[in-house]
């Protein structure tokens, strides 16, 4: 019996692993999760009082399956935090498994059983988007991120509508196999419903998908450029001086501007060097320095083609005479600093604005739990500036840009946050006609790591029906129509740009203005069913008492 709850453990993990992209069978996830549910009938046929613990070391198994077999690539940035990334994301899906387990055997209603893993598991995803340890990467709902065609309706429900429509499908399989046997008729249905339960949202995106493309009319294009610099991460990046990477940006940007040209897009700390933020906003830096005289080059080309706005990934710094509320330093001469990734719009009137990443890379950028691990602050990983986590922003926010004889508003999502469907609202919501989503994929190398982060944009342009531009130093760059369809992706490992024009877009989706609603209400239904069965425990527990005093 041992081997056969090891079997499937595996192939469950297998089957997770396999229907992952870049290269995955994505309709594999919809039989992923049938083997652990088996698992979950053996353990309670067995009637062992310990089972919950055995749930979770079966689940384990196979989650550490999907997780290294998906995101191996981590190794390359960080071996360690690899390693703890891996161990303690599966741990947690296999402890939403093993409570789930755990109500089972205390007796919840079988009708109750689905939900109740179903509002576990979402739950789970929506904590994984909004803690300290966050790591989205796996989230259900993205599996179909090279699909986009079936998934059009996420406009209306966000990849949490694709988790639910995956764990409902493992349910109706696994009801079909259980009854095949023992109620033909019963299973029947189960198949009919599974089979309707596929099929009908994916006519409908289908649907959505060329009606969206057909009726398309868009007024007042942008030429926009994307600028893909090519820069080696771990040595190269930090050696050039930050006029070394302007005029790189230029070389391959300049040959492709025309006088129409308004918009370039580069990467993620495209001018790497810090440099100070207050100074750029009041625009009192030495502009005959090595650090900020990128900005005078970037002068020179802005002199004949005025209407050009440069969105650039910077790395910049906060100075306070007094300690502030944010993650900072406390330097020698008194003064308190802040380290920040940023984003920052440059034209003719110099930066008008800054941006810093608001969702922050545990390990990396962040030191989770910062008031708990103070005395590991040393130990995040240093990419090239001050060895302390970054602070963040507080708020997404649109950059005005000065294009068409007004202003379109650009948002821009760095690296990690295109990952979050609420923080890439957050842009739109603000007025974000256009976005861009600036990254730097150096760090793992030619891995799936870049192709499955390049992917995640697909579903943000359609969660939100906005173009996006896409600067990724070393790629992929595209242009990503608002039906996520990819338009000149670069190769890998290039120095390239690449030039199109785009169109601004006021509508508002439904998940835009909402939110991730469902994963919300899946919070609400978990506490109902965690707290329904520690009711039913404490009633067995009662009664159980009684009978042992009465045999007294």
């Amino acid at each position: 019996m041992k081997a056969k709850k090891l079997i499937l453990a595996l192939l469950s993990g297998i089957l997770l692993w396999l229907s992952w992209n870049p290269n995955g069978l994505p309709f594999l996830i919809f039989f992923a999760f049938v083997p652990l549910l088996v698992i979950s009938d053996l353990l309670i046929g067995e009637g062992h009082k310990h089972s919950s613990g055995r749930a979770f070391c079966y689940s384990l198994i196979a989650f550490l399956i999907w997780n290294v077999g998906t995101t191996w690539w981590i190794f390359n940035s960080t071996g360690p935090g690899a390693i703890v990334t891996f161990i303690l994301n599966s741990s947690f899906m296999a402890f939403v498994v093993a409570v789930w387990h755990f109500c089972r055997r205390k007796g919840i209603p079988e009708w109750l059983q689905p939900i109740t893993l179903i509002s576990f598991w979402m739950s789970f995803e929506f904590l994984h988007l909004n803690w300290d340890l966050t790591w989205p990467w796996l989230n259900l709902g993205n599996v179909f991120d090279s699909c986009v065609q079936y998934v059009q309706w996420y406009e209306f429900t966000g990849t949490f509508g694709g988790t639910l429509w995956i764990l409902v499908s493992n349910f109706l399989i696994y009801y079909t196999i259980r009854f095949f046997n023992t109620q033909r008729k019963k299973a029947i249905l189960y198949g009919i419903i599974f089979v309707l339960w596929i099929a009908v949202p994916i006519i409908v995106s289908v649907m959505m998908y060329h009606h969206y493309k057909n009726n398309l009319k868009h007024d007042n294009p942008v030429e926009a450029i994307i600028v893909q610099q090519n820069t080696e991460a771990y040595e190269e990046q930090f050696r050039m001086s930050n006029v070394e990477h302007t005029v790189r940006i230029l070389d391959v940007a300049a040959p492709l501007a025309t006088k129409n040209t308004q918009l370039v897009v580069t990467a993620e700390s495209s001018i790497s060097h810090t440099i100070s933020a207050n100074e750029l906003l009041d625009k009192s830096y030495p502009a005959d320095t090595y650090l900020y005289y990128g900005f005078t080059i970037l002068d020179s080309l802005i002199a004949h083609r005025p209407d050009l706005n440069f969105i650039l990934g910077l790395s910049t710094f906060e100075t306070f005479t007094e300690e502030p509320d944010i993650v900072h330093l406390k330097r020698e001469d008194g003064l308190y600093q802040a380290v920040h990734n940023s984003a920052t719009c440059y034209n003719k009137y110099g930066v008008t604005d800054l941006y810093h990443k608001s969702r922050l890379v545990p390990g990396v950028e962040k030191m989770p739990f910062p008031k708990i691990f103070f005395f590991l602050e040393d130990l995040v990983i240093n990419l090239g500036g001050p060895r302390t986590s970054l602070s963040p922003d507080t708020a997404q926010h649109a950059f005005n840009t000065t294009i068409n004889d007004g202003t379109v508003k650009v948002g821009t999502v760095i690296c990690y946050e295109s990952a979050y469907g609420e923080i890439f609202s957050g842009f739109v919501k603000d007025g974000a006609q256009l976005m861009a989503v600036i990254t730097n994929d150096a760090w793992w190398g030619d891995t799936p790591g870049y192709k499955q982060h390049f992917l995640f944009s697909r579903l943000r342009a359609v969660e939100s029906r906005r173009t996006i531009l896409r600067a990724s130093n070393p790629g992929i760059s595209a242009f990503i129509d608002e039906s996520g369809d990819v338009h000149q992706a670069t190769k890998y490992n290039t120095r390239v740009a690449i030039k199109q024009n785009v169109y601004p877009n006021d509508y508002l989706t439904f998940y835009t203005l909402h939110g991730d609603y469902l994963a919300r209400i899946a919070v609400v239904f978990a506490a109902i069913c965690l707290l329904w069965t520690l009711l039913l425990w404490g009633i067995k527990l009662f009664h159980k008492k009684q009978v042992i005093e009465v045999s007294d």
